[in-house]
């Protein structure tokens, strides 16, 4: 599954912090399907996850250092949650560790 943010007005941290809350909002919607709500909960509970372990210092910086803007970072949720990494300008990172794990560019 993939998440992305859009991060062209708002750092990643306020980005991820908003797809939250409206996911949790169209999650409880009336005319929600079942369906739906299961993607939604899988998406809910990796962005909670994401907002709980990342290291946003981190983040911020390596966005700010990167020398351009970016304007959409991706959320990669693989089946075990905690292997979520994180693309920014093309370079992967661990959620958890922030360790560099492949460069595209």
């Amino acid at each position: 599954m993939e998440i992305y943010l859009d991060i062209s007005r708002l750092c990643i941290e306020t980005a991820a912090q908003k797809k939250y809350e409206s996911l949790i909002r169209q999650y409880f919607k009336a005319k929600t399907l079942d369906k739906e709500k299961n993607i939604l909960e899988k998406q809910i509970n990796a962005l909670k996850y994401f907002l709980e372990k990342a290291d946003f210092s981190k983040l911020r910086n390596f966005c700010s250092n990167a020398g351009s803007i970016e304007i959409m970072a991706v959320l990669i949720v693989p089946r075990q949650i905690e292997d979520m990494h994180v693309c920014l300008n093309n370079k992967t990172f661990s959620v958890e560790a922030f360790q560099l794990l492949g460069d595209k560019g």
